[in-house]
Order: C-alpha cells, then structure tokens, then sequence
C-alpha cells in the first residue's frame, strides 16, 4: 500500500484498518488511532501517547496525518478568525470561524468550511467568484479545516484565553470558498465522518450545506439519511436579476429551485433557510421584499438578511439602515420569517475569498478561469 503522500483524514474506514493490521497491529489500534484524529485532536503522531513507539514511527514514516497547513491566520474585533490553508499541491484555500459570546462567559463557534478550491459559478459580487476554479477538495482536506479550528480552540482554552465549554465547536457550515453541492461525494463523505460516533461526533442537524442553488442535488439531499441543514443563496426573487447575481439560476430557475427545496422540506421535515444578501440599488426596495415574499408563499422557510460587506467593489454595496430595517419589516409584515443578520469580520475582509484575493494580488499570482 503506496501512501506516503495520503493523509489519514483521506482514508475511509476499511482503509485505515488495512493499513493498521499491515503494520502487524492488533485490530483495537484502529479505533485508537481514529480516536487520536477526531477526538483527541492530535496533530502529530507523537502525540499518540497510548500507541506503540515502533507504531507512532511506521506511521510518520508511511503516512500524512493531515492534507493541509495554515499559512495566514486573521483575527478580527469581534473574534472571527480567518485562516488560509496551504494544499499539498500548492493551492490555497480559506476558512472562518465566527464565534457568538454566550451567557456565562462562554462562547459559541461556529466554522465555516471550504469543499473547492475557487469555485466555477461566478457570482460578480464574490472574491471566490472572480478567482476562477480549480479543483475539487478531498474529504481529508474538508474534514481538516474542521479538526484546524477544533484543535485551535483547544488550545485557546487550555491556555485560558477563551472558554467555549465541552464541544469546542457548536456548528459547521458548508459556505466558504465553493460550491458545495457540485462536489458532492467528497462532501457527503466528509459529512459522514465528522457525524460518526467514531468520527468527530458532531450532530447532523449542527451542519449546514449553502447552495447557489443546484436543484438536482438538493433533492438528494433530502432523500439522506442524515438531516443536515440546508440553505440557499437567493439574493434576488426574479429570474432576470438572479442571471446576473447568481448566473447558476440561468440552468437552474427560480421555477426549478423551490420546487426542489419543497422537495427537501418533504423528505426532511426541515425549513430551508435562504439567504438574501443586501446590495444598494440593486434588491433592498420595498416591492422587492414584497417580490420574495410572493415567491417563498406556502414553503416552510426562514430568511437570512445580510447587509452587503463593505469593499472596493461599487458596484456592490450595503444598504443604509433605515433600508434594511424597512426590507425586513415588510418582509415580516407579508408573514415571512426573517432574521436581520450582521456580517462579521469586515474589519479583517472575512467575505469568502477575500483573504485569498489579497494573496494572490500580493504574489502577483493570475487568476484562473472557470473550468467547464
């Protein structure tokens, strides 16, 4: 078996129990080892205290622990933290994790995870947008931007800078740089894992898949076995705008996708969230509010309002106040849940891809077209 450049969060289970008992292991040291990785947290093999010595050497010998490494870490004021992560073949990606202050003293975390490096749908308002695709992630590298942030607020509360009590993280979300659903195998492998009892443990219903909207893969989803969540990047709630700010809705309408999220709220029992990101101008009036609340009539959902982030780009930016506040009030007047959420992060450029864009200007690095 030939894998010294895998890594252990790349390997399924009957993988990583083939490579054990070819070490002349006994089987007990495969549940160990994933012990090590998921709930241990461990980030070298060293660390595998109740492990054979000889062990802990065939493996670092034979094996990667992790795919990826943090090359640039941000931190913002209000505690998000932006992290870029260096791939094994020298791309680059980028993660977050948001955290929420709780009563007590504690806090809440939430990370958001990348499944492409780039992405191909090309919404003009998004940095991962503009940088083109180029390739899909692996399971392992989408599993570790998870086990990154949980073994750094580990660290965080062992040195007692913070104190996020015993599940570290309280969610995950499928929204950084990507696509998620049009990386669906790798994804739901991911998902699969970091749910296992013998995996990370972390609930279905604490994750979270956002979609631009590929109709065929929401009504997968709804038909697994696991309930993640699911939310939609909506933006607009007619066709012609959302060409333009979502240009996946020129295969897959309006009329096709909330059939499709219908669908999944059968199959699921669970409202579709989706989100709607404010732009000046362009969908805060009011008979636009009054447009959505026609088109998400009947559907068991909720709506995310996001003032637009702040950047260069004036082609794209937040509403005042008083324009939100006025969406919103109709939207809820219409009988439309919604909840007013505030971006975070603005002070480090937190948006998807930001920190990547700001990379590749500095390196000089050309951006990549999409691939069909």
């Amino acid at each position: 078996m030939n894998t010294k450049n895998a890594s252990l969060t790349d390997f399924p289970d009957a993988d990583i129990k083939n490579l054990v008992l070819s070490m002349g292991e006994p089987e007990f040291r495969v549940k160990q080892l994933r012990s090590w990785i998921y709930r241990g947290l461990a980030f070298s093999f060293g660390e595998m205290t109740n492990l054979p010595l000889a062990f802990r050497q065939a493996l670092e010998k034979a094996v990667q622990l992790h795919c990826l490494k943090a090359a640039h870490q941000v931190v913002g004021q209000d505690g998000t933290v932006k992290t870029l992560f260096t791939l094994a073949d020298g791309n680059t990606i980028e993660s977050a994790m948001m955290t929420y202050a709780q009563a007590g003293g504690m806090q809440r975390n939430t990370v958001c995870v990348s499944t492409q490096a780039g992405c191909a749908i090309g919404c003009p308002f998004c940095a991962t947008g503009q940088q083109g695709f180029r390739r899909n992630l692996t399971r392992g590298e989408i599993i570790d931007q998870v086990l990154y942030f949980a073994h750094y607020l580990k660290n965080q509360e062992n040195t007692g800078k913070t104190k996020t009590g015993a599940s570290g993280l309280a969610n995950i979300v499928f929204m950084g740089m990507g696509e998620p659903l049009a990386n669906y195998e790798a994804l739901w492998q991911a998902i699969e894992t970091l749910n296992s009892p013998d995996g990370f443990g972390m609930g279905a219903r604490n994750m979270t898949i956002s979609t631009s909207g590929m109709a065929p893969q929401i009504k997968r989803l709804g038909r697994e076995k696991l309930q993640v969540g699911l939310a939609v990047s909506l933006h607009a709630a007619d066709n012609a705008l959302r060409n333009w700010l979502v240009p996946i809705n020129k295969k897959y309408p309006l009329e096709v996708l909330l059939p499709a999220c219908k669908e999944y709220y059968l199959g699921t029992g669970r409202r579709v969230s989706f989100e709607y990101v404010l732009f000046k101008g362009l969908n805060d009036s009011i008979g636009q509010a009054r447009a959505l609340a026609r088109l998400l009539q009947g559907l068991n959902c909720h709506v995310n309002l996001i003032p637009a982030n702040l950047t260069a780009n004036r082609s794209f930016q937040p509403p005042s106040p008083q324009v939100v506040v006025a969406f919103e009030k109709e939207l809820g007047r219409l009988h439309i849940n919604a909840t007013l959420r505030q971006p975070r992060g603005q002070d480090i450029d937190a948006g998807c891809g930001q920190l990547r864009s700001r990379l590749m200007k500095d390196t000089g690095r050309k951006k990549v077209s999409a691939k069909a």
